[in-house]
């Protein structure tokens, strides 16, 4: 439903006219997400009569009918497989996302947001106490995560490492002491907390261990401007164009993003090593998060998503727009080409880095390595402020197989305590079913499934099991996200309101709406007047036949 949408009547209807009648059936338009970026093409063409009336005003016969035409159909690039494999993964919390993508092109394979609801009580239309009653749910079961956007924390490296290749830093090397100070600020490293320090580190093996103190003192070296310039080629800080209504652009800080939002307030290295590690002001949806990561698995072609793959008319053609030309493009869609400011060489060393992350013993990653096929991935956790509440948000995004990737997947976990223990095994579970669907030792029921709500959204979760999982390596991730460094989640928009049906009394009568207008009574034709002698004459004025009433002006038809 979060990608679907629904419908409702159009905006211009007059509602309360509406309600004088019980026989109304007006028109319906689109009014979130798939539904409403495409209603032109789904509501079709209305049919039409065009009625004779004679001298007298009767209509007496049908001069003309123009049937009415059935709106096109919509196809998506979504996996009913993949997407029946996420929904169940993504039941083991209660307040998160993921997201399924092809790097080899940018399709969007899965789209999955819990909280979800029925959509079976849009039809025809919701009843008030049903919408009212998502409208309050605190959990926000109508919002779709996976376009919202949250501090990525450490999954956000991958930028700060690109960042810092950008400016030939592939020899870098830092010192982790459990942390850095810059101004007044003493920035600390996760692994501070349990008394320890990562030493001296190059590049991938920051990556490994997801070392803070590495890529504060890396992203400064590297700049908020190289940062930045890679973040916005990777497609974050900006909305990916996806045909979904409300979808979030999240925020790449830098100078001129704080002159505006923040203009008393100056840039410093401090704000700098935030943003490196993913906290601070940085904001990025799992969707996002996944075309980040499909760009470093493929070798360097940042994709834009693809949700729609065509819209055919009844006759198999494709639907033109106004400009002629087809309404989705064929061809898949490059935002940015890396392959033209970095090496293959410095790309495959961050790919080399989430491969550790994964498959080496003290990777933050090890509960997302799988038996027979390399996954490469990235842990974070982050802090963050969801409706003046603190939260916690775990990540995991990854990538297999790791010579040649089919599949990038993102998970983003609301309340999750760590990154590796909560979301990695989440998309460990879609990754392992999905390449098992494919080599066919794995069938996925794609079945209707109740939705997904539980009864405490807001508790903490420490870890994510599953019994018949095939990964059973424990990971060395107890990374955290810093109390100092939070940031506003920014939740997608719901899309406008749908056809809401009022509720009855006791006694059965609906509330507000208005009485029903009485019928017209036949009234008898008045008999002739009597014409006086000059009219017997002359003749009476004759009085001209009424004029045909135009047809009303009718919406497009519906679906």
């Amino acid at each position: 439903m979060h990608l679907l949408g629904y419908v409702g009547p159009p905006d211009d209807t007059n509602k309360e006219e509406a309600k004088k009648f019980t026989f109304y059936q007006g028109d319906v338009e689109g009014k979130s997400n798939v539904e409403k970026t495409f209603d032109q093409y789904l509501r079709g063409q209305p049919g039409v009569r065009y009625l004779r009336r004679n001298a007298k005003g009767v209509i007496d016969g049908v001069l003309r009918e123009d049937p009415p035409k059935q709106g096109a159909n919509v196809f998506l690039t979504i996996d009913a497989r993949i997407q029946s494999i996420a929904e169940e993964a993504l039941r083991a919390i209660a307040r998160g996302a993921a997201v399924v993508v092809d790097p080899n092109n940018g399709d969007v394979l899965a789209m999955v947001s819990v909280p979800s609801f029925d959509p079976n009580t849009f039809i025809p239309s919701i009843k008030a106490k049903d919408w009212t009653t998502l409208q309050k749910d605190e959990a926000r079961p109508l919002i779709n995560r996976a376009i919202s956007t949250f501090p990525p924390g450490s999954t956000f490296k991958i930028v700060t490492s690109l960042a810092g290749l950008r400016r030939n830093m592939s020899n870098a090397r830092f010192n982790c002491s459990g942390g850095v100070s810059y101004g007044d600020h003493y920035f600390r490293c996760w692994v501070a907390e349990k008394g320890g320090a990562h030493g001296t580190l190059g590049l991938t093996d920051a990556i490994k261990v997801s070392c803070d103190s590495f890529f504060y003192q890396y992203g400064n070296a590297a700049g908020i401007d190289s940062i930045d310039k890679t973040g916005n080629a990777l497609g974050l800080g900006k909305e990916t164009g996806i045909h979904l209504t409300g979808e979030q652009p999240g925020i790449m800080p830098g100078p001129d993003w704080m002159a505006i939002h923040y203009p008393r307030e100056r840039w410093s290295q401090a704000y700098t090593a935030n943003v490196s590690i993913g906290q601070g002001y940085v904001l990025a949806s799992p969707l996002q998060m996944a075309m980040a990561y499909a760009a470093v698995a493929n070798g360097g072609l940042s994709y834009y998503p693809r949700l729609v793959d065509k819209v055919l008319n009844q006759d198999g053609s494709p639907a033109l727009d106004e400009n002629g030309v087809p309404a989705v493009s064929a061809q898949p869609k490059v935002d940015a080409d890396l392959r033209n400011d970095f090496s293959r060489e410095q790309i495959e060393m961050v790919r080399r880095g989430l491969w550790k992350v994964v498959n080496e013993d003290g990777g933050t990653g090890g509960r997302a390595r799988l038996k027979d096929v390399q996954v490469a991935g990235k842990t974070g956790t982050a802090q963050a402020s969801t409706n003046g509440k603190k939260d916690t948000i775990a990540w995991f995004c990854c990538f297999a197989p790791f010579d040649q990737p089919k599949y990038v997947v993102a998970v983003m976990v609301q309340g999750g305590e760590h990154g590796g223990g909560v979301a990695a095994p989440i998309a460990t579970r879609i990754m392992e079913r999905t390449l098992a669907t494919d080599a066919g030792t794995f069938t996925p029921q794609v079945a209707w499934l109740s939705p997904a709500h539980h009864a405490n959204p807001f508790t903490s979760i420490k870890e994510v099991t599953f019994k018949d999982a095939q990964s059973s390596v424990t990971g060395a991730d107890e990374e955290h996200g810093d109390d100092s460094q939070t940031a506003d989640t920014q939740m997608a928009g719901a899309g406008d309101d749908p056809a809401v049906e009022p509720e009855a009394d006791a006694q059965g009568k609906v509330s507000g709406r208005q009485a029903r207008v009485a019928r017209a009574l036949p009234v008898a034709t008045p008999p002739p007047q009597k014409q006086n002698f000059f009219q017997r004459l002359f003749g009476g004025r004759r009085t001209p036949a009424p004029l045909p009433t135009p047809p009303p002006k009718r919406r497009p038809g519906g679906r």
